[in-house]
């Protein structure tokens, strides 16, 4: 497993870096110090997740996140922070984060949930005083209770109004590969096997 650290913070980095060397995640661990270099190294080499901070230099981590869905990387994100704000959360979430836990987390649940975020889980909470039903949107509660990110809840709209691959990638400035992808993965979380099976469980499950 390939794993990049982004953080300005040494201590917290080296700390962290120790904790995932010393796990049996066998992870390749890289770090830098900023988004902007997280960004220039997510574009140029493939790594299987990244651990962000949200206060950065030079680009922070919210603007990592935006300029990432604009480039159509698929990296799976996990936003490591001191933050406790729920609105830092819900932006973080709303631009496509897999998981949002504290820095006082534990090791052994920092290698949980890299470990069910690989597995295809989205984590948005970490058992601390923030409710996430009380910051998510209807939307991305409902894409979290059902493993999907907000980008693939898009997705699964537009499928429900029936339109293609190609309507939906022109719509969402996606590649009709990455569209396909989206798919893939929303089937799979709605144990689904098509587009109208995966509208039909949707509705189901309470998505108008």
């Amino acid at each position: 497993m390939k794993i990049l650290l982004v953080d300005d913070h040494q201590m917290f980095v080296d700390g962290l870096k120790g904790i995932l060397s010393a796990s049996d995640l066998n992870a390749e661990i890289e770090t830098v110090n900023n988004g902007r270099a997280a960004l220039e190294r997510m574009r140029s080499v493939k790594f299987d997740i990244a651990l962000v901070d949200l206060r950065l230099p030079i680009m922070d981590g919210f603007m990592l996140l935006a300029e990432m869905n604009k480039c159509v990387n698929l990296t799976p994100i996990i936003i490591v922070s001191a933050s406790r704000d729920p609105e830092d959360m819900r932006k973080a979430i709303e631009l496509g984060a897999m998981s949002f836990i504290p820095k006082s987390s534990s090791g052994d649940r920092i290698v949980q949930t890299i470990a069910d975020v690989m597995n295809g889980k989205v984590v948005y909470s970490n058992k601390t005083d923030i409710n996430e039903e009380d910051f998510l949107s209807d939307g991305a509660l409902w894409a979290a209770q059902h493993n999907m990110t907000p980008r693939q809840l898009e997705v699964l709209r537009l499928v429900k109004k029936g339109l293609s691959n190609q309507a939906i990638a022109e719509q969402l400035c996606l590649s009709v590969a990455t569209v396909k992808s989206h798919l893939s993965a929303i089937f799979h979380a709605l144990g689904a096997q098509s587009r109208s099976e995966s509208s039909k469980k949707a509705h189901q499950l309470g998505l108008d």
